[in-house]
């Protein structure tokens, strides 16, 4: 049985995953679950980093340094959305919302839905949590508000990325068809 377009569930449910072992070589190893982890942090860390890049460096170059604010919630919710898509691609998480398990593959259309769905949590998280640390003085809050939503924001993409690739590839589908 293949994986249900736009999931890749084929990590969630095997202890096979690809490894490099020099001179651009590869090969599919069985991996304890520690290694499992740590192959699906390095995976999700590029996925979530590489797409919510903009947001990031917009962060990184716009906020100022404080103790809590939003430099500190961004880190806390990029730290967050990292852990909870490895989680979820490896199969120690059930996505919400969907019963198939595993992470998002990646397409052109999803590279797209993730930069914007990626950068909207971390903004959310990241100005939300700051608001609550600056404007408040609630630092405590502040990251737990930041933690929350971008579990959330991680646990739902799966759902959200099936919805989106379904309407967008039956949108392409019916292009393609068009006559001319």
């Amino acid at each position: 049985m293949g994986d249900p377009p736009g999931r890749e569930t084929r990590p969630a449910r095997s202890a096979r995953r690809s490894s490099w072992y020099g001179l651009g070589k590869t090969t599919t190893v069985e991996k304890d679950g520690v290694g499992r982890f740590i192959d699906d942090l390095v995976y999700a860390f590029a996925d979530v980093s590489l797409t919510g890049l903009p947001v990031l460096w917009h962060v990184a170059t716009t906020a100022t340094n404080r103790y809590a604010g939003v430099k500190t919630a961004a880190l806390v919710a990029w730290t967050t959305m990292v852990v909870g898509a490895a989680a979820i691609r490896g199969g120690w998480v059930t996505p919400l919302g969907t019963s198939v398990p595993g992470w998002v593959s990646v397409t052109p259309l999803l590279v797209v839905f993730r930069v914007f769905y990626f950068g909207v949590a971390l903004a959310v998280a990241a100005y939300g949590g700051g608001a609550l640390a600056v404007e408040f003085a609630l630092p405590l809050e502040s990251v737990t508000f930041a933690a929350t939503v971008a579990a959330l924001a991680v646990g739902a993409f799966p759902r959200f990325a099936e919805e989106y690739y379904r309407v967008a590839s039956a949108y392409v589908d019916a292009w393609k068809a068009r006559p001319r």
